[in-house]
């Protein structure tokens, strides 16, 4: 029994150890965030929602023997945080819907700010407007680059805030012809609406849209717009 003992407070006293050595870990010192801003408009760029959809956006830690890279998603507003990462030199690179890929290089010193700077393929208005359960998007499409080709157009409405293309994030879509114009959406006769109607009730009876567009298989977003139905 003596021995069992010993053994037993052995294996107690080296289990602490071990979760001592990693609990004397230092916890990370710094942070990074900012916007993604238009090239000319010098506003946030809209994004997909952050999740399987998103924007990534990768940190390299420079002169370290580090090899992988620091990964956290964008926000649909066209803003970045990790308030998380040790202290030191990164380069910074975000491949959004971009016409090229958008890098910095930066030095984080605890909470630090870096805005980027990127061009969109196609910048997007949209405004909405109510009649009981019809919501009208009024848009304009205007691509960065005469050479471009719009292959598709189309409005979403969500029922919860995050709103994009992926089938998660959409509980209607529909689709336009023209770089501008209206889209309409009946959501009396959607029947993701009835039942999900429970939902919007809870919410104030806010549904939320917004206009997408593909250029070389790349959609940029309007803003979200939150609308709430009469």
């Amino acid at each position: 029994m003596k021995t069992i003992n010993l053994i037993l407070f052995s294996f107690i006293i080296g289990f602490t150890s071990c979760l001592n050595d990693i609990d004397n870990y230092d916890a990370p010192n710094g942070g990074v965030s900012g916007s993604i801003l238009d090239s000319e408009t010098n506003t946030p760029i809209p994004l997909p929602v952050s999740g399987s959809t998103g924007v990534i956006i990768n940190l390299y830690e420079q002169n370290t023997d580090a090899t992988k890279s620091i990964d956290f998603y964008a926000k649909a507003e066209g803003i970045y945080e990790n308030s998380k990462v040790f202290n030191g030199e990164y380069k910074i690179v975000v491949n959004g819907p971009f016409i090229m890929p958008c890098e910095s290089n930066l030095k984080i010193n605890g909470q630090t700010k870096l805005d980027l700077v990127a061009t969109p393929y196609s910048r997007i208005s949209a405004t909405a407007s109510i009649s009981g359960t019809t919501v009208s998007i009024s848009y304009k499409v205007v691509p960065t680059n005469s050479s471009y080709k719009v292959t598709s157009i189309f409005g979403l409405w969500n029922f919860a805030p995050g709103v994009d293309n992926g089938q998660a994030n959409q509980a209607g879509k529909k689709t336009g012809e023209n770089l501008e114009g209206t889209i309409v959406f009946n959501l009396a006769d959607d029947n993701n609406y009835k039942s999900n109607l429970y939902k919007i009730q809870s919410n104030g009876n806010k549904v939320y849209v917004r206009m997408g567009a593909t250029i070389n298989n790349v959609v940029n977003y309007s803003p979200i717009l939150e609308v709430t139905l009469q």
